[in-house]
């Protein structure tokens, strides 16, 4: 049986545990992160890439500091992210009233508009958030596990955690790993490890949809903007690169998806929102997906320790602004793994 000691195991190689782990790395911890299957193929795999502040006036300017943070850490790395603006749109009355009361509260971050060269048919309205980027998530992923002080496990998967002699074993089918403090960022996966934490978050099904390269002339649909509707549930993407692809996705997130768009499967609801958008994208279809994550309540990720040792930690349910809450966690656990 292989063995592994380290400071800190993450488990977990996805952005928010490649996050943690160049976080904790920068501290001078030695750092291991093991992952079931392979780095970035779960939830990290099907991000859209984009980084806004989450349009909540509770958790507006944390993670604005997030996504203003992320743009640091991707540059540190030698990623480059592309500026872009973020329209967030509602389709109630009381969701429209939520957005243009927080364009209130933020007047040199968000503008309200009515402007209908940004908005998409049906809707009349929309809230711009400033300083948003897209970034190639999962190149940011192995970027950050290529910090000098991280060693990478793939297609190691824990089975379960034991605690003896001031230390935290992962054991596995073919490895045990000790380490002073374990971290749980393992998503949808962590109530496997935790059955507290599987009753603390909730898990979200989604759909992803992509597009073929998008061509430049002709009569291709054409967006400049990432849009997100009724707080993510659903959003439309444009790529980066000179292969850019369109990517929208669809979230039975925080309740909206049995209201926003008919209900129903998060694909069928997609398909509606494609053809809403414009009547041409479903006929750009590259790719569709299945997806899962994990999301809380209140939409703020949970961060702590699930022993009385504070050996475990856990850094889960991200949701749908995990890319400007990820910077957020892995300070939080930075603080706490000290």
């Amino acid at each position: 049986m292989d063995t592994i000691a380290t400071d800190i195991l993450v488990i977990g190689a996805g952005l928010t545990g490649a996050m943690i782990a160049a976080r904790l790395a920068e501290q001078g911890q030695q750092v291991a992160v093991m992952d079931a299957q392979y780095v970035g193929s779960a939830a990290t795999r099907r991000a859209l890439g984009v980084a806004t502040p989450m349009p909540h006036a509770t958790h507006f300017d944390t993670t604005w500091r997030g996504a203003q943070s992320l743009g640091r850490i991707a540059a540190r790395h030698g990623i480059a992210m592309q500026p872009t603006r973020v329209l967030h749109l509602a389709t109630s009355p009381q969701g429209e009233a939520a957005l243009r009361a927080l364009a209130d509260q933020h007047p040199g971050k968000l503008t309200w508009t009515t402007e209908t060269e940004h908005l998409p048919a049906g809707f009349t309205a929309g809230l711009l958030a400033r300083d948003g980027a897209l970034v190639d998530v999962e190149l940011l992923t192995v970027r950050l596990l290529q910090q000098p002080g991280v060693i990478v496990k793939q297609h190691v998967e824990a089975i379960k955690l034991e605690a003896r002699d001031g230390m935290t074993y992962a054991v596995c089918s073919d490895t045990l790993a000790a380490a002073r403090h374990v971290v749980l960022a393992t998503n949808i996966y962590t109530g496997l490890l935790s059955p507290y934490l599987a009753d603390s978050v909730r898990g979200v099904r989604g759909a992803v949809w992509t597009s073929f390269p998008v061509r430049t002339d002709g009569d291709a649909p054409k967006f400049d903007m990432p849009i997100f509707v009724d707080d993510a549930s659903l959003m439309l993407t444009p790529g980066i690169g000179p292969d850019a692809r369109l990517k929208a996705a669809a979230w039975s997130w925080n309740g909206y998806a049995a209201n926003a768009n008919g209900g129903g499967d998060p694909s069928e609801q997609l398909t509606r929102f494609l053809k809403r958008v414009h009547p041409a994208l479903t006929e750009q279809t590259e790719q569709w997906q299945a997806a899962v994550t994990t999301a809380t309540d209140d939409g703020a990720p949970l961060t702590g320790r699930l022993d009385g040792d504070g050996s475990v930690l856990y850094a889960i349910g991200l949701g749908p602004f995990g890319l400007a809450w990820s910077p957020i966690v892995a300070d939080r656990i930075a603080e706490l793994a000290r």
